[in-house]
């Protein structure tokens, strides 16, 4: 196996772990921030093995742009306030409802 052989296949194996990581994100599957942060941290020693090789080649650059692209997103605590933000929202309306029910069964 050449060189380049190995090196597109390490390539293609993060661009992989990245877009596997991003879908997780993106669909809501990390069960808490714990495991976002944990994930990130594992993706920051990918990226930091991986940031040599960005100068030399264009397809590596591109793969650390997105890297930290998608570890910024991770790290960020806004989803986390967000949720908790709607919850609360929807808690709200669930106990207006909920008086407005019984206000109608008094009169």
């Amino acid at each position: 196996m050449g060189i380049d052989t190995f090196y597109n296949k390490v390539l293609s194996y993060f661009e992989g772990e990245l877009a596997a990581a991003r879908e997780r994100l993106d669909s809501g599957q990390f069960s808490s921030f714990k495991d976002q942060v944990v994930a990130g941290r594992r993706l920051a020693e990918a990226l930091a093995l991986l940031a040599p090789y960005a100068r030399q080649d264009q397809r590596a650059r591109h793969l650390v742009k997105n890297g930290e692209a998608l570890l910024r997103e991770l790290m960020s605590v806004r989803e986390v306030i967000r949720k908790k933000s709607a919850t609360h929202g929807f808690r709200h309306t669930l106990l207006i409802t909920r008086l407005l029910r019984k206000k109608e069964q008094l009169q």
